[in-house]
């Protein structure tokens, strides 16, 4: 009897230890930022398009402002296939750890999706996040993000500008069919110069017809030779590119 009991006790006990440890990493703090899991209500989730029901979110541990601002990173296709908790401390987080990117007291929030990013389901998302989280500026609130997760970047923009106070779309094949109601909105766009043509020539052409418009808010960087694969790595060298999306908050006629 003996035998047959003492492998279930041992299951059990590992299974026990195995929630505990789970537990533990909810909460986890490195720098300033505390990490959560964000489990996004049913009645909320039913209206995502290929969107995760559950999200990273991090906050700033000790906050100087009673409100501070949200970046938004979107994922390429590679992290449709991790898991949440793969998805912890991704690169472009850790980058906050340190007080170099400018602005220690931000929100950060880091969506998946199954596939291509669908605007009107990350709208319904943001909309949730920030009736949770009053303490987000909603005039400061930006978007980054490369390859699949630039071209969601882009064209969650394009269908809402006027949520944002900047984005840094990179790597990217850009739709120009709603450009006009992006005209004011701060842009940088990144790409290799070795990346596919349709990319490079695409964001080309996409400075060109915003500046055709109007738009003195837009600005590209070319990395010489950077192929897809390689131009992370030389992102990831560009200084000054946080601390110039933190300059920019949304225009007073649009401010809350």
């Amino acid at each position: 009897m003996l035998r047959l009991i003492l492998p279930l006790l041992l299951i059990a006990f590992s299974g026990f230890t195995e929630g505990v440890q789970f537990r533990k990493q909810f909460g986890e703090v490195r720098g300033n930022l505390r990490l959560e899991v964000i489990t996004f209500p049913e009645k909320i989730a039913e209206n995502f398009v290929r969107l995760n029901p559950q999200a990273i979110f991090y906050r700033p541990v000790k906050a100087e402002k009673k409100r501070n601002p949200l970046v938004i990173f979107l994922h390429g296709s590679g992290g449709s296939r991790r898991s949440i908790e793969r998805s912890k401390w991704i690169s472009d987080v850790k980058r906050f750890i340190a007080s170099k990117e400018g602005n220690r007291n931000v929100n950060i929030l880091v969506p998946q999706s199954k596939g291509q990013w669908d605007p009107k389901s990350l709208n319904v998302m943001l909309d949730h996040v920030l009736e949770k989280n009053p303490a987000i500026d909603t005039n400061r609130i930006y978007c980054v993000g490369y390859s699949m997760g630039g071209k969601g970047t882009w064209e969650w923009a394009m269908a809402s500008p006027k949520r944002f106070a900047a984005i840094i779309p990179k790597a990217f094949i850009p739709d120009l069919s709603g450009i006009k109601g992006m005209v004011k909105l701060p842009i940088w766009a990144m790409v290799g110069t070795k990346d596919s043509r349709p990319r490079v020539q695409g964001i080309q052409a996409m400075e060109k017809a915003l500046k055709q418009l109007g738009s003195t808010m837009v600005k590209t960087t070319f990395f010489n030779g950077a192929n897809h694969g390689s131009t992370p790595g030389e992102i990831r060298k560009l200084e000054g590119v946080y601390a110039w999306l933190f300059t920019h908050a949304r225009p007073p006629h649009l401010r809350q």
